[in-house]
């Protein structure tokens, strides 16, 4: 992404019309074609080309402030662009129930760091991440270890390994299993659940970074409790779950050979890899069904307090 700070490009006032009002406006515009236009009566500054890009994209924030010798146009993306983990997103920007967002720069979630290559470390070392909680089990920490220091916290979910790949050939047993793996991740990883979320509580580790070995499964239920918890609507968090697919696609070719020469068929193994949307809403009406909502099951099963779940929503969540 190019860097727009720097002197000012400033540009002559001029004129537009806009719902047949006359209004003045600055232009701003950089070297590669961007330009910015900032209105004299006070609205939302334009760019253009808008800087959007579906729901991988950037976010527009307003101008920061009037004309100066030095400034910054801001902008914050959901998927940050590293070269190796292709993952690593921001959960920020979500709008939440009763108004407002979910937080920017405070929790990513990622698949595993190990990907991080030399030349993203610079780039990941300035988010500032505090915590990195690696979700993944030992023998996965030690056949692949990350780059940075981390807090092991295991969630336990079902291991492709222990499998028997000819309980995974259609499509269709395949995402079946992953539906049991989730649902059954609600049982055996509350505890597990609940302790990550409460440390998630505390200002202190954040920004954090959530991952495990893709970034899909362990840390997509993880990520959907979060933001549940948060007041986020269920198609988004389902949305949210489903970009793992996008942001994966240009691995997932190399990832099925590999599964496929175990014995596991390339239809089992594209299932397996991708994030079919209805096994994540089954895991979660079984959170509504079963354990009664999130809030009940983060008070039950999880083990967490009140203060902690108050914690949470107030600090990850904004007006803005």
């Amino acid at each position: 992404m190019p860097d727009y700070g720097g002197e000012d490009p400033y540009g002559e006032p001029d004129t537009q019309r806009r719902d047949t009002k006359t209004l003045h406006f600055t232009k701003y515009e950089w070297p590669d074609g961007l330009r910015l236009y900032r209105y004299d009566d006070g609205s939302v500054p334009t760019f253009q080309p808008p800087l959007e890009f579906g729901r991988l994209g950037k976010r527009r924030l307003p101008f920061p402030g009037p004309r100066s010798n030095t400034w910054e146009a801001v902008v914050s993306i959901r998927r940050i662009p590293f070269a190796g983990a292709l993952n690593f997103r921001d959960i920020g920007g979500y709008p939440v129930r009763g108004g407002g967002l979910t937080r920017w720069g405070a929790v990513y979630r990622s698949d595993s760091l190990h990907n991080l290559t030399a030349a993203d470390l610079p780039a990941f070392d300035a988010l500032g991440v505090k915590t990195i909680y690696d979700l993944r089990r030992a023998r996965e920490i030690e056949q692949w270890p990350g780059p940075r220091e981390y807090v092991h916290l295991e969630i336990p979910g079902g291991a492709l390994d222990l499998v028997p790949v000819a309980q995974l050939q259609t499509r269709r047993d395949a995402e079946e299993w992953l539906a049991a793996d989730y649902v059954g991740m609600l049982d055996n990883a509350a505890s597990a659940f609940g302790t990550l979320l409460t440390r998630l509580a505390g200002e202190e580790v954040r920004p954090a970074v959530l991952h495990c070995l893709g970034g899909k499964d362990r840390t997509g239920l993880s990520v959907a409790l979060l933001l549940t918890l948060l007041g986020v609507d269920r198609d988004t968090v389902l949305d949210d779950y489903e970009l793992t697919s996008e942001c994966q696609r240009p691995r997932l070719a190399e990832v099925v050979e590999i599964f496929a020469a175990v014995g596991m068929s390339r239809e089992g193994a594209e299932a397996v890899l991708g994030t079919p949307r209805w096994t994540m809403a089954r895991a979660l009406s079984e959170l509504d069904g079963t354990y009664g909502g999130i809030e009940s099951y983060l008070l039950g099963p999880c083990g967490m307090a009140q203060p902690a779940i108050t914690a949470l929503r107030e600090s990850l969540t904004s007006q803005s």
